[in-house]
């Protein structure tokens, strides 16, 4: 554990020159004075360690720039991408197996991207999220060509290497199209290509259209998603979101979203309704390709909720909701449960410096596992350059499950403390330092404790 520290302490000096480095001063004189370039950067270090002194370290840097004259009048472009170096990491000591037999082989784990989110590899990469330019003649709102790796948050949030066409048809119309080869971190995907079109209608600026046609096609199966979105200010104070999705020749799922805002009472409130027509499984893509996993499969289901906000008299402030899950034909298993959850939050803000609160929350599942917690926070903040949060929750989990092979029915309830503080500080108007720390106890004696240490810097 000392040695671990002392790496820890090594890299934390990495940290802050590396922030120096992205200082404002010095990141604009790589940069031509006639270019206009603005985005952020943030390096983390992150320490992770229980009480048998298991531990793990990470150092991230996250980017994300965007200059908007590369060409004046002509081009622009934006990148972004995500940086880890895992500082002692586990892959030969982890639980788990390789394949090929132990000590040989590739590491299961290493290429599980819920494992990966832990960084627990012990190597260093980089994930390049956007790297793109925007063609176009004298304005982009006239319509550009994007060429390179980007989101497509019209069509179905799809990542790819691709050609995007955005077009003007008229004043109230916008024609998009894009084709390429989809992004996947986790998984091959030689040969696979993606493509789709849509159109946008804004009928007035309280009224929007979004209707789209996709095509998918990897080695496992070729999908073809299409939606309709809309997005109504009906009346004062009210906002109406709606979207239906198909997938191949079924109806895949609906969202319905209504707030409302009530000005005598100084209330919004929240009525979201989501139903899953159709089960997704292994073969279904969902928002992302190429990442499939047993985890993402879905029964048919119907999702209700509804939330508040209101303020109250003296600076105090009540907020929370409820929601509820119902699996169709009680068709339950692992990951597909009914459930009912409820929060509730009450603030005070005492001044423009100090602020209080303290929540609640349950939930229960069938079969009848359950959580009842209950949390509090207080800040402080003097001035706009320093800003200290100090919090602690209680939980107490109630765990049923049954055991297949012996017919018996176990219940476990651990009881989870957790105490965490953040102080963060600008330096300039431009960079910030943010220290993070955590620790989580409970009544089994597996202490968690957690350190961050963060240097933010815009451009």
């Amino acid at each position: 554990m000392k040695a671990s520290i002392a790496q820890g302490g090594f890299w934390v000096l990495v940290l802050f020159a590396t922030g120096m480095f992205v200082s404002p001063v010095v990141a604009q004189s790589y940069l031509s004075p006639n270019r206009k370039v603005h985005g952020f950067s943030t390096t983390v270090y992150q320490s992770r360690w229980l009480a048998d002194e298991d531990s793990d370290q990470d150092i991230y840097q996250y980017w994300n720039l965007e200059a908007d004259e590369i060409v004046p009048g002509h081009a622009r472009g934006a990148f972004s991408l995500r940086l880890n170096t895992d500082i002692d990491g586990r892959v030969s000591g982890a639980p788990g197996r390789t394949i090929g037999g132990p000590g040989s082989g590739t590491y299961v784990y290493d290429r599980d991207p819920f494992y990966s989110v832990d960084d627990a590899r012990d190597r260093e990469y980089v994930d390049l999220y956007t790297g793109y330019v925007d063609l176009y003649d004298g304005d982009p709102n006239q319509g550009f060509v994007r060429i390179g790796r980007q989101y497509l948050p019209e069509f179905d949030y799809i990542q790819a290497d691709a050609i995007k066409l955005e077009l003007p048809v008229n004043s109230w119309a916008k024609f998009k199209g894009y084709f390429g080869q989809a992004v996947s971190f986790y998984s091959g995907h030689d040969g696979d290509w993606t493509g789709g079109l849509g159109l946008e209608i804004q009928q007035s600026p309280t009224s929007k259209w979004w209707m789209e046609y996709h095509r998918y096609e990897d080695d496992i199966s070729d999908d073809h998603s299409y939606s309709i979105e809309t997005w109504q200010q009906p009346w004062e104070g009210a906002s109406i979101h709606a979207l239906y999705r198909g997938f191949d020749d079924q109806a895949r799922d609906l969202q319905v979203s209504l707030a409302q805002y009530f000005s005598p009472w100084d209330l919004t409130l929240f009525l979201d309704y989501q139903r899953l027509f159709s089960e997704l499984g292994d073969l279904s893509r969902q928002n992302s390709p190429l990442y499939r996993s047993g985890l993402l499969e879905q029964n048919p289901y119907n999702r209700y909720s509804i939330r508040f906000d209101k303020a109250l008299p003296c600076n105090f402030g009540l907020s929370g909701g409820f929601s509820a899950k119902r699996v169709s034909n009680n068709d339950q298993d692992y990951g597909n449960h009914d459930y009912e959850n409820g929060d509730i939050t009450l603030s005070f803000y005492p001044s423009e410096k100090w602020y209080y609160s303290i929540s609640g929350e349950w939930w229960n599942t069938d079969p009848e596992s359950s959580f009842f917690g209950y949390s509090g926070e207080i800040g402080y903040s003097p001035n706009k350059c320093f800003d200290w949060t100090i919090g602690s929750s209680y939980g107490n989990y109630v765990f049923r499950y049954e055991d297949e092979s012996q017919g018996v029915l176990y219940r476990e309830s651990p009881f989870i403390k957790t105490y965490y503080t953040s102080l963060k500080m600008n330096v300039t108007d431009r960079s910030h330092v943010k220290v993070n720390f955590e620790i989580e106890d409970d009544d089994r004696d597996n202490d968690y404790y957690r350190l961050r240490l963060i240097w933010g810097q815009t451009f």
